[in-house]
């Protein structure tokens, strides 16, 4: 699924109508200069500009916004070739979405799809559209970097709204720039076209990046991919974001330009399309506008069965796009999930390492102080009783935790033990609480805490700790701003607490990896009052800007 087929989706630097018609004038150049097809066939409806070769282009404006598509189908001894591209609009003052795709459709199912390379079209349609991918411009090729340049792109690698991956190849200290650019960052990014934004940071700029991103380096010489949701100040963060050496490159670099281009491929296949192009309607094939009104209305009236047909036949094909946007989804977020796993690992060992660490000192102590048999005797049983099982047995243990209230809906909570890893999210979720539990503790005898990630950044000997990197402050402004997913993070408090009744709560915990169902916990953290902690929400990931519900 994913070679077999090639995805571009951004947004055009300028209004609707005038992204239509470069979009119209940009195809039809490469009809006739790349296919050699006779682009003066294209026209509103079914048209043949070549042998073989059927092109469809549809348009609708409503009060749901408006669209342009055209669909080419090219039939070749494998299969068919299809190139769709669609101009969508977007709610008032944005800029329109431009999706271009390429798919191959083997003639026998039970052959495996060819791949489908990046279109020629690609690289003319995103220059002359200056297309954008939210902050970022996305260009054909990689753009050179300067120290002056650094804030801006590592706010775009910061971007919560960004879709694409960002890859940044940085110039050697030992190699000439114009050199290393065309004899090496331009072949090794060549296959990126449309699917990731492409940087050259040079020497100068590079050692800024180091600076401003220290957990997230380019190798000397090498290159990185920044997926979307880089946490610059989580030093583990940095095992999402693949990196290749220089050696990788210099030994192999037509090998490398495709090992490097086959994440963000996947990514631009798997990942969910916006909301506006997901509600575009299937493609209805009209007649050419040369087939005269008289005519049409005869074959109107001669082919009604046909008619009912077709319909019967669109609605198949948009439960199927339905059924495939569904599996691609998920194999996002399982991507996700084993990245973000990846990620929570190697925190777990840091957490080990140390442990490990303090466990030979405090060893090395006993044994100076003549304790030796302490120092390496068998562990005693834990004072401390075992945690929860399970979601439903974490909510009846509740009470143990005088410092926290929950406020959230006990359903909710108690259908993730229907998840194949409810038992260890429970786990977590528990020590979570049992930190939270210390930290309102704390805060209530006089602490001198800021917050909670405090509390977790500096966890007093002693006292229950979570990982930092699991902490969030607060939502970002897109997901606060938006309307309907700040209702979905509002939950009960005491009208002591506010007199609403309730509460926006963005200070969240991530409980489990991934972005559709693994857990996440909502608190608001009136400690700091002499209050309480109150958890309004324990369960599945709410929706946000990198979820399928955009």
């Amino acid at each position: 699924m994913d070679i077999s087929s090639y995805r571009m989706v951004v947004t055009s630097g300028y209004d609707y109508v005038t992204t239509g018609s470069i979009a119209d004038e940009q195809l039809r150049a490469w009809l006739r200069e790349i296919k050699q097809y006779d682009a003066e066939a294209l026209e509103s409806g079914r048209s043949s500009p070549a042998p073989g070769v059927q092109l469809d282009t549809d348009s609708e404006t409503n009060l749901h916004g408006a669209y342009t598509r055209w669909r080419m189908r090219e039939v070749s001894p494998d299969g068919l070739w299809q190139t769709t591209l669609l101009v969508r609009s977007r709610p008032e003052g944005a800029t329109p979405w431009v999706w271009l795709e390429v798919e191959q459709l083997p003639a026998d199912p039970a052959v495996r799809p060819a791949r489908a390379n990046t279109p020629r079209l690609a690289a003319p349609l995103l220059g002359a559209l200056a297309a954008r991918d939210s902050l970022a411009a996305v260009t054909p090729g990689p753009t050179t970097i300067g120290p002056a340049e650094v804030g801006r792109v590592v706010q775009e690698l910061r971007d919560p709204l960004r879709r694409l991956p960002i890859v940044i190849v940085a110039t050697p200290s030992d190699a000439e720039p114009k050199e290393w650019l065309a004899g090496t960052a331009e072949p090794l990014l060549r296959f990126l076209t449309g699917l990731a934004v492409p940087y050259l940071l040079d020497a100068e700029a590079e050692r800024s990046f180091s600076r401003a991103l220290p957990h997230h380096r380019v190798p000397d010489g090498g290159v990185r991919t920044y997926l979307p949701g880089v946490e610059p100040g989580r030093r583990a963060d940095g095992y999402r974001h693949p990196a290749m050496h220089r050696r990788t490159h210099t030994e192999d670099q037509a090998g490398a330009a495709h090992l490097l281009a086959r994440l963000p491929r996947r990514l631009a296949v798997r990942s969910p399309l916006p909301a506006e192009l997901v509600a575009t309607p299937a493609l209805r094939t009209r007649p050419a506008a040369a087939v005269s009104a008289s005519e049409l209305d005869r074959l109107r009236a001669d082919n009604a069965l046909l008619t009912g047909l077709l319909d019967e036949a669109a609605h198949e094909e948009s439960s199927r796009l339905k059924e495939i946007s569904d599996l691609r989804l998920e194999l996002r977020d399982r991507e996700d999930t084993g990245f973000e796993l990846a990620v929570e690992l190697e925190e777990r060992a840091e957490e080990l390492r140390r442990t490990a660490s303090r466990l030979r000192e405090l060893q090395r102590y006993l044994v100076g102080i003549g304790a030796a048999a302490a120092a390496f005797g068998e562990a005693v049983e834990p004072v401390e009783p075992a945690g929860p099982t399970g979601f439903e047995a974490l909510l009846e243990r509740f009470g143990e935790l005088s410092e926290l209230r929950f406020t959230g809906n006990h359903r909710v909570t108690a259908e993730l033990d229907a998840q194949a890893l409810g038992s260890d999210w429970a786990a977590t979720a528990w020590d979570a609480l049992l930190a939270l539990q210390d930290y309102a503790a704390a805060r209530r005898e006089g602490a001198p805490l800021r917050d909670f990630l405090h509390w977790c950044r500096e966890t007093p000997p002693g006292g229950h700790g979570f990982p930092p990197g699991k902490v969030v402050r607060d939502e970002s402004p897109q997901t606060a701003g938006r309307r309907a997913w700040r209702l979905q993070r509002t939950f009960p408090v005491p009208v002591e607490v506010d007199p609403a009744g309730e509460l926006f709560m963005g200070a969240h915990l991530r409980i489990g990896a991934g972005n559709s169902k693994a857990p996440r916990m909502h608190f608001h953290d009136d400690a700091g009052r002499g209050g309480l902690v109150y958890v309004g929400y324990l369960g599945p990931h709410l929706n946000n800007t990198l979820s399928g519900s955009i």
